[in-house]
């Protein structure tokens, strides 16, 4: 257990805090043993887990009056991402909404449940920390529970995942928390190099094996022996070679190239690709006992457009790493940035977005990353970005006859409001409120000033906006739809474009609401 680990509690039952102390000694020993500060008041709680950097918080609420999904929606948004573990107030509550099903324990969870899921909980967060693997969503949550289950295990793993999704950090994760941990961990992209020169980079070679071995140099088994091997790109290697590793991993026997002395490794393999090695199979290119042997276990990374909850939870961390090698202060994003972010398909997945945020970062003229600071590919629609993409006749609409426009602009403002109160500083005050410290009055947000959303923040033939007002937003969405789709003679390409959106965003959008 790692030392700085900082876990906080929020229970009216001291002993639970002591079980937990005695059980994380006993998982991490006395030199290791991670601080632990209880707090009365969830309020104190949740500002002193934004303050410091917080692994775990435990809310255990019973005999409270149970907690609102704002507060657990905070603590998730903080920016080193502790886990919380909730504890229901009464017999039969709800999970809140933003809470993943292995963090809510119901009211008559004993107090050793409670103490076995902060610990597995614990083990999640000590695997996302050394591994660096970001995102909030069921999925990163799934693939970090199989590392922190399958790494102490010295069996083969085979990772699958599309290009750019971090299949080498999941390899680093599972070396790194495994027993093998203080012995190399060796790299290899199998896909990069010509047969002749992989086996040599696999197996070493002897001096004078082939014109220019002017030395003899060990090979990637050799050097990882005790350690972990990674294999990445798997799936582009020959069948011969393909004979040549299956060997190895039978016999854990090899020579080096030119050479006759037999050398003994011993090495965990994880190996990975992109490509359906199943499929390879059936169509002859790769040997299905070296599949078997290799697939122990599989771990399935999933793409970037298949988590989009993580794109801008991975663009903000993105952004933090390029302002501390780079010396910048850009703080965030506005609302059109985001938008595209999520919006975008990411085939490059995760890579990709770290070098769009590392240019927009770069280039960038104001504090905010907008929308128009993207790459041009990226930029699908003309115009000022900054804008909202919805345009009308004031005058008509201040007159009753476009209610509809002016309603959907209310729930675009709604909507960004909802997103602000993830920054750190509406958080902080909504604590102070929740504690009858602070008033509600005069909160503003960073990248949307309160008071901002006047006629003057907007062209002339804007709807002026009012904050105070309500809307239903699906309703108001699928009349602005109607309503476009009305203008442009029932043109999909040209309303997705006044919309401001992708086509296979409008078509999904017509679809649920019933007007494709």
């Amino acid at each position: 257990m790692e030392e700085d680990a900082l876990v906080l509690v929020h229970t009216p039952h001291v002993d639970v805090v002591g079980a937990l102390l005695r059980d994380l000694t006993r998982q991490g020993g006395s030199d290791a043993v991670p601080r632990i500060v209880a707090y009365d008041d969830v309020a104190e709680l949740v500002a002193a887990a934004r303050k410091a950097d917080a692994w775990l918080c435990v809310l255990d609420l019973r005999e409270t009056k149970g907690l609102s999904d704002g507060v657990v929606r905070r603590l998730r948004m903080i920016s080193s991402q502790p886990e919380v573990l909730v504890r229901g107030a009464r017999p039969g509550d709800g999970r809140p909404q933003d809470l993943p099903d292995d963090s809510f324990l119901d009211a008559t969870a004993t107090d050793a449940r409670l103490v076995e899921q902060a610990l597995r909980l614990l083990a999640l967060q000590r695997v996302r920390r050394a591994s660096g693997i970001v995102g909030t969503s069921t999925r990163v949550r799934e693939l970090l529970a199989t590392i922190a289950q399958v790494a102490p295990l010295d069996v083969p793993v085979l990772v699958h995942g599309e290009s750019g999704t971090g299949k080498e950090m999941v390899a680093r994760a599972l070396h790194d928390r495994s027993r093998r941990a203080r012995r190399p961990f060796v790299s290899i992209n199998v896909g990069s190099l010509a047969e002749s020169l992989l086996e040599s980079e696999l197996f070493g070679h002897e001096k004078g094996a082939f014109t220019g071995a002017v030395a003899q140099r060990a090979g990637v088994f050799e050097r990882a022996d005790g350690g972990t091997l990674f294999l990445d790109e798997l799936g582009e290697m020959s069948p011969g070679m393909q004979v040549k590793l299956l060997r190895v991993l039978e016999t854990s026997e090899f020579q080096r190239v030119g050479g006759n002395e037999t050398l003994r490794t011993d090495v965990r393999i994880v190996a990975a690709t992109h490509r359906d090695l199943e499929t390879e199979m059936e169509a002859g290119r790769f040997r299905s006992d070296l599949y078997y042997r290799l697939k122990v276990v599989r771990i399935e990374i999933p793409p970037l457009r298949e988590r989009p909850d993580d794109i801008l939870v991975l663009a903000q961390h993105f952004l933090d790493d390029v302002n501390r090698r780079h010396g910048l202060q850009k703080r965030g994003f506005t609302t059109s940035a985001m938008q595209r972010l999520r919006e975008h398909a990411w085939p490059g997945n995760v890579r990709e977005l770290r070098n769009v945020v590392s240019s927009m970062a770069v280039m960038a003229p104001e504090d905010f990353l907008d929308a128009s600071d993207l790459p041009p590919e990226m930029v699908r629609s003309s115009g000022d970005p900054r804008r909202l993409p919805v345009r009308t006749d004031v005058a008509r609409a201040e007159a009753g006859g476009d209610g509809i426009w002016t309603n959907t602009l209310l729930a675009l403002v709604a909507d960004v409001r909802r997103i602000a109160e993830r920054i750190d500083d509406i958080a902080e005050r909504l604590d102070q409120i929740e504690s009858g410290t602070g008033r509600v009055d005069g909160i503003g947000t960073r990248g949307v000033e309160a008071g901002s959303w006047d006629q003057g923040a907007l062209d002339a033939d804007f709807v002026p906006l009012s904050p105070e007002a309500g809307t239903d937003m699906a309703s108001a969405e699928k009349a602005l739809i109607e309503a476009t789709l009305r203008q442009f003679d029932g043109n999909r390409r040209r309303t997705a474009e006044q919309l401001g959106i992708g086509e296979r965003t409008l078509y999904r959008k017509l679809k649920r609401y019933g007007l494709g």
